[in-house]
């Protein structure tokens, strides 16, 4: 007998979730980036929680210290 999955769910691994209000977008998606000398944090668009701070020297862009805003456009 073959295992059967009725109704598979389209979620990859670049999904992120808002723990506090359960919103849910792709990690290039809308999420709001604040980019600081030594991290990005990617915080929630509807409710402000910072879900993830990705601490990774080469992932950060040189000279930001402004919040940069990411539209799934981008």
């Amino acid at each position: 007998m073959t295992p059967s999955n009725p109704d598979p769910v389209s979620v990859t691994k670049a999904t992120l979730y808002c723990p506090d209000c359960g919103h849910e977008s792709r990690i290039n998606g809308d999420w709001l980036l604040e980019v600081r000398p030594d991290s990005v944090d990617y915080e929630c668009p509807e409710c402000g929680t910072t879900i993830d701070s990705r601490r990774d020297p080469e992932d950060l862009p040189a000279g930001r210290s402004k919040p940069l805003f990411v539209s799934a456009d981008d």
